[in-house]
């Protein structure tokens, strides 16, 4: 099955397009047609790159999303600066809400409390790794898995959740005091209230990471830190799959981040990384798993997918422990130390 079953579907243009004078901001531009009237009609429509504010970028990869309505088409551009890819067009929040609909979380009828430790195990062990207790803030902490997972003897926990169905289901887990429904800036919170500021999944969600990350800073206390985990489209299933890759997730996902770019990001923010790896294991197998399902599934349709799949499936643990090792994972967890208040824009 290689060949054209593995082709990745990136597209490099032969010379860099022009810079453009649009704002940066959260608002939909539906694009209707072919790729080329895409790339003419982006001359008006360019996001500013949220890293360094670059408007100078290539198009990296097309693909069209179904949603409600009709299909919407969305291009990643690569930065010509600094290498962040990001998404366009950015929808706003209210049309983000119909891509978040409660099928996007998953069941929660099995959540019970040992099925949550097993299922965060990688992310508290993580976390155990650098703070044992403290004040712990969870952004986008979704149905609130992670803080439940944790002992509410040795943390204080607290929970940041816009999106309304699993804002409800971690406010009633955890206490409707213990998780805001909002944005991080727009919540106000108190500067040095916490020890751990985590973002599992959910930085690739903001269309303003420098922002927030300033707001992170604030809200640590000296020597607090930032744990991370998201998808590492440097990886090799990001290069393999293309627009198949289970990690892009669009329209999500408005920026994508590689060691290089997520390194500047938090460099910039007044953060030092103290560890930077790739996720291993289950969580690395299960995106590598749907991948191949999605990439087969439409070469092949359903039934010729699957027979195709299940053929492969043995394959798949090696598969996963060779490429990681040899072209990195398909995601990366970070901690990162606050260590200077001058370098992230903030007083204390």
């Amino acid at each position: 099955m290689a060949g054209q079953g593995f082709s990745i579907r990136y597209n490099f243009p032969r010379a860099p397009i022009s810079k453009h004078a649009n704002p940066l901001g959260m608002k939909t531009h539906r694009y209707e047609n072919s790729h080329e009237e895409m790339r003419a009609s982006s001359v008006t429509q360019r996001l500013a790159c949220a890293l360094c504010g670059s408007r100078d970028a290539q198009p990296v990869l097309e693909k069209r999303i179904d949603g409600p309505g009709a299909a919407l088409p969305f291009l990643l551009w690569r930065c010509a600066a600094c290498g962040l890819v990001r998404t366009e067009p950015q929808l706003a929040p209210r049309e983000l809400e119909a891509y978040y609909a409660e099928e996007y979380w998953g069941g929660i009828e099995a959540a019970d409390s040992n099925w949550i430790r097993r299922d965060q195990r990688y992310r508290t062990g993580f976390l155990c790794r650098f703070r044992g207790e403290g004040s712990v803030l969870d952004v986008g902490c979704g149905l609130g898995f992670f803080l439940r997972a944790l002992d509410p003897k040795r943390w204080d926990r607290y929970g940041i959740e816009p999106m309304p169905f699993p804002y409800r289901e971690a406010a009633h887990s955890l206490g409707a005091d213990r998780v805001l429904n909002t944005e991080l800036i727009a919540a106000g919170l108190p500067s040095g209230k916490f020890d751990v500021v985590t973002f599992w999944d959910s930085l690739e969600h903001l269309p303003n990471p420098r922002a927030v990350l300033q707001e992170v800073g604030r809200l640590l206390r000296p020597g607090g830190i930032i744990l991370i985990g998201l998808p590492n489209f440097g990886g090799y299933q990001a290069h393999h799959f293309g627009d198949d890759w289970f990690g892009l997730s669009l329209p999500h996902h408005l920026c994508h981040y590689t060691r290089e770019t997520l390194t500047r990001l938090l460099d910039g923010c007044g953060f030092s990384v103290r560890v930077m790896e790739d996720r291993s294991g289950p969580e690395n197998y299960h995106a590598l798993k749907h991948s191949l399902l999605k990439r087969l599934t439409r070469l092949h349709g359903p039934r010729g997918g699957r027979l195709r799949y299940y053929s492969v499936k043995p394959f798949l643990h090696p598969w996963e422990w060779i490429s990681t090792r040899w072209r990195g994972g398909s995601s990366l967890q970070v901690c990162a130390e606050r260590i200077s208040a001058e370098a992230a824009g903030f007083a204390n």
